[in-house]
């Protein structure tokens, strides 16, 4: 039996950039909802700081995670980060534990 993987991402707009990173997230959404073995794929953004987005992903096994990281339209949205993210994303990945 596979274990769910669950991946959470932290992103940071750059100012004045939060609604084109929206803009990539949508599409990228939209594209990784249709992969095999995504079972949950959105983002959430900050109240208290709306340039932050959090991104929160549910897979059904380690190989399902891993092959989305080589897709073509994950590839395009990191390619736009450059100009739309205030450094790197930060990404966590795990096991539910609770």
């Amino acid at each position: 039996m596979s274990a769910n993987v669950y991946t959470v991402a932290i992103l940071k707009a750059k100012p004045g950039k939060t609604d084109a990173l929206i803009s990539v997230l949508e599409g990228l959404a939209a594209a990784t909802r249709k992969e095999p073995g995504a079972e949950e794929y959105g983002f959430i953004r900050d109240r208290k700081t709306p340039e932050v987005i959090l991104s929160y992903e549910k897979w059904t096994d380690a190989s399902a995670e891993y092959a989305h990281w080589k897709t073509p339209h994950l590839a395009a949205a990191i390619a736009q980060f450059k100009d739309l993210l205030e450094g790197d994303p930060v990404v966590h990945q795990g096991a539910k534990i609770i």
